[in-house]
C-alpha cells in the first residue's frame, strides 16, 4: 500500500481562502461525530444515511443544470477550473461512462 500525502502545491491567497472554508467545515464535522460517539451514539446509524441523502439531492442538482446525464456531461458542471485548482485534481479519463480523476491535494482530509 501507498503512503498517501497531502501536501498542496498551489498556494495562492484565493485558493488558500477556500480550503480553510472546507477545512474548517470538515473540522466541525468531525467533532460533531466525535461527540455524538462520546455520549453512546453510534454515528454510523446516522451519518451514511446523511452523507447518502446529501449526495443524491447534490446530484440531482448537478444532473438538472448539466442538462446531461453521462459523466462526461457532468465532468464540465462539477470539475471546472477553480474546483481542480482547489484539489490539485487531474482527469485522467472521461468518457460518458467512466471517470478517472487523481486527486493530488484534498482540504477536508486536510481539515
Amino acid at each position: 500500500m501507498s503512503n498517501i500525502t497531502n501536501h498542496p502545491k498551489h498556494k495562492n491567497k484565493i485558493i488558500k481562502a477556500i480550503r480553510g472554508t472546507l477545512e474548517h467545515r470538515a473540522a466541525w464535522l468531525y467533532l460533531l461525530l466525535d461527540e455524538a460517539e462520546k455520549r453512546g451514539i453510534n454515528t454510523e446509524d446516522f451519518a451514511k444515511a446523511a452523507i447518502l441523502r446529501c449526495g443524491c439531492f447534490q446530484g440531482g442538482q448537478l444532473i438538472a443544470e448539466a442538462g446531461a446525464k453521462s459523466l462526461k456531461g457532468l465532468k464540465k458542471k462539477l470539475f471546472t477550473l477553480p474546483a481542480r485548482m482547489v484539489f490539485e485534481m487531474k482527469i485522467l479519463t472521461c468518457t460518458d461512462d467512466e471517470l478517472h480523476i487523481n486527486f493530488h491535494y484534498c482540504p477536508l482530509v486536510a481539515g
